[in-house]
């Protein structure tokens, strides 16, 4: 999608194959649900909310339990369970590019030194942004966000700056979705998504004007794969909208952005 305007997509047919029922009942699945059972809203849940998230047997989820802490991958709080180290470790070694994040670090903080403002570091999976790394001051306006957290990619800067530089597949999946309104200014239909990422693709910045929080803005460039043309990550800098500059932010995300698709 390096080339000419993001098309809007045929009229397809999407279907989803399901596991069958022997996959999704199986021990090995159950476990996972488990682990997916913690998120950015409860990080630390007794055997009760887990049985309840999972909807399996207290007795099936105290028995898993016991195996994930026994591999470090779960550790007891009281008589509460929280995601344990390994998890981390595990998560880390499965970003893509390699060393993303390293190399994007020193960036992340020039840019928060130039503007005094919050750097996101983030890719895209399954639709939505994943956050990688954060970087903000202890004066920075408060940012609901949060590394290894995600928000939809259609609301989001980071996501339509990844998305105006993706395959049109990736496209159409998202625009296929559910576009929920988060906000007055959300995003909600596949035409106004196609315009944003055209815009974006031309101007090598996406914008976020309090599509995602009321009060907040962000402007987000693409980091891109040099050998493919396709982003496979965004810079972004969030702001409250009373100070928002997407001209002088946008310039400066843009030159970090560009230093750093070079590595690739």
């Amino acid at each position: 999608m390096g080339k000419g305007n993001v098309a809007s997509p045929p009229d397809a047919q999407f279907s989803l194959q399901l596991p069958g029922d022997s996959i999704r009942t199986s021990a090995a699945s159950r476990t996972l649900e488990l682990l997916s059972a913690f998120d950015e809203s409860r990080s630390v849940l007794g055997v009760s909310e887990l049985a309840a998230r999972t909807s399996m047997p207290k007795s099936t989820a105290h028995r898993l339990l016991a195996v994930l802490i026994h591999h470090g991958y779960v550790k007891r709080d009281g008589n509460r369970y929280r995601l344990a180290e390994r998890v981390f470790e595990l998560g880390s070694l499965a970003l893509r590019p390699r060393g993303l994040r390293e190399r994007a670090v020193p960036f992340m903080a020039e840019l928060h030194h130039e503007t005094l403002e919050t750097v996101h570091l983030a890719i895209l999976h399954e639709g939505h942004v994943l956050y990688l790394e954060k970087v903000f001051g202890h004066r920075a306006t408060p940012c609901p966000t949060t590394v290894g957290g995600r928000n939809p990619a259609y609301s989001t800067a980071l996501g339509k700056a990844i998305l105006s530089r993706s395959r049109p597949e990736t496209v159409e999946r998202v625009a296929a979705g559910r576009l929920r309104r988060l906000t007055p200014h959300t995003v909600t239909t596949p035409e106004m998504l196609y315009r944003r990422l055209n815009r974006a693709q031309q101007e090598g910045v996406a914008v976020d004007l309090e599509e995602c929080r009321m009060g907040l803005t962000c402007v987000a460039a693409p980091i891109i794969d040099r050998h493919t043309g396709e982003a496979v990550a965004a810079l972004s800098i969030s702001s409250p909208s009373s100070r928002f500059d997407e001209r002088r932010l946008g310039a400066r995300l843009r030159r970090a952005a560009e230093s750093l698709s070079t590595v690739f």
